[in-house]
C-alpha cells in the first residue's frame, strides 16, 4: 500500500510540477488544489498528504472534499487545478467543455 501511495504521489507531483514550471519557474513549491470525495478509493491521495510524500515532492497540495456532481465546476472556475474522479465522469466533464487532461489511473475496479 505505502508503494502505491509514493507512486500514485509521485505521478501527480510530476504531471502538477510539469504544469506548475510551466506558470511559474521559480517557485520553491507548487500550490496545488485537488478536488476528491470520501471514496475509499481515493484514500492514497489522503495518506500521500499525511506521510508528506507531496511536499517531498515540491508540491503544496490542499485536498478539498467536493461532491462529484459539483467538482466539474470547481475545475471550470479553476477553484481546483485537479480533481479525483471515475473515467466516465472525466469523458463526461470533457464532452461537456470543462478543458481537463485525464493524468493517470489511480484504481482499478470491476465493480464495487
Amino acid at each position: 500500500m505505502v508503494k502505491s501511495v509514493g507512486k500514485i504521489a509521485s505521478l501527480i507531483a510530476a504531471a502538477a510540477c510539469a504544469a506548475g514550471m510551466a506558470a511559474n519557474a521559480n517557485a520553491q513549491e507548487t500550490k496545488i488544489a485537488l478536488g476528491m470525495s470520501g471514496w475509499t478509493g481515493f484514500a492514497p491521495l489522503t495518506l500521500a498528504d499525511k506521510a508528506g510524500i507531496f511536499k517531498k515532492n515540491g508540491l503544496d497540495v490542499e485536498l478539498r472534499m467536493i461532491p462529484q456532481k459539483d467538482r466539474h465546476l470547481a475545475l471550470a472556475s479553476e477553484a481546483i487545478q485537479c480533481a479525483a474522479t471515475t473515467v466516465e465522469t472525466h469523458v463526461a466533464w470533457n464532452a461537456n467543455g470543462v478543458p481537463i487532461v485525464q493524468i493517470f489511473q489511480m484504481d482499478k475496479s470491476y465493480g464495487a
